[in-house]
């Protein structure tokens, strides 16, 4: 019997992960299929209910429900020590045992593309994530187990950086927005996780902003943006004119759901073939 995957998210049209995922599916040879759901805030419940009676084993969580499945499979199933911290999932696995456990991979497939992209080693690397939401608690959270030398996190309400901190249990310093400037021309990494350059239908004019002063850059920085409509964003539009090494956001797309596959299958599937099949769907 054919196994299923799936996402759920609302709004989920625009999702890359069925592409991706079918195509590493049909390159295994593997008898599943991944499908998208949209699924209204209040009807998370019945997700839960109604997806095991389907075959559904492995599920992808994306916004605005990463927190909200985590608090439910907390009460009913088990969370990964991310999960328990950050508070937000975007992996489930229903288990053959009927069992349920939510995972977060962002922040680890963030890590494995800018280590894959630049050969950084992320222990001798001082790093300043902008943001403070759902994906730069996932990224600081898998810096800090990846013992990278510095994590600070920069965000525009700086009470929403002390609480993701303290979140982290003050494993990663706060910069005041005084002192943002020279905590990223110090840093080796530079992290947007922001909606800041989003721009999926290429609209002229506009995304232009860039989440920081492009002036702080330099030809030394691995500059990453989470943002992939469009690939190249001001960001790192500006990071590419001064010489630094960019990771676009596709690629920890790509990362994160070799590691979601890796948690369902037991195997990861090729990240280039991914990539590919995300290049050729974002041109349709």
């Amino acid at each position: 019997m054919t196994s299923l995957a799936a996402i759920i998210g609302d709004p989920v049209s625009q999702s890359l992960s069925p592409a991706i995922h079918n195509a590493v599916f049909k390159a295994m040879r593997a008898d599943w299929l991944y499908l998208p759901f949209l699924v209204q805030s209040g009807r998370l419940r019945e997700v839960f209910e109604i997806f095991p009676r389907f075959d559904i084993v492995g599920l992808s969580v994306t916004m605005p429900h990463k927190a909200e499945v985590a608090r439910i499979v907390g009460e009913i199933g088990q969370v990964d020590q991310t999960v328990a911290t950050i508070k937000a999932a975007n992996t489930v696995h229903f288990r053959p045992d009927g069992s349920i456990l939510a995972s977060n991979t962002d922040g680890l497939g963030c890590c494995a593309a800018i280590v894959e992209a630049s050969g950084a080693d992320l222990t001798k690397c001082r790093v300043v994530v902008i943001g403070a939401g759902s994906t730069a608690a996932a990224v600081a959270h898998a810096l800090l187990h990846n013992k990278a030398k510095d994590v600070a996190i920069v965000n525009r309400t700086v009470a929403r950086a002390s609480e993701l901190a303290k979140t982290l249990h003050n494993g990663c310093r706060v910069v005041e927005p005084s002192e943002i400037n020279s905590a990223i021309e110090q840093a080796q990494i530079v992290i947007n996780t922001t909606p800041v350059g989003f721009n999926p239908n290429n609209i002229d004019g506009g995304a232009t902003e860039s989440p920081i002063d492009p002036s702080c850059l330099h030809q030394d920085h691995i500059v990453f943006d989470a943002v992939y409509r469009p690939l190249m964003t001001p960001l790192l539009t500006a990071a590419q004119n001064v010489g630094a090494k960019i990771v676009d956001g596709l690629a920890m797309l790509v990362h994160q759901a070799a590691l979601q596959q890796k948690m369902w299958l037991g195997v990861a599937g090729d990240t280039n073939l991914m990539r590919q099949t995300a290049l050729s769907a974002m041109q349709r």
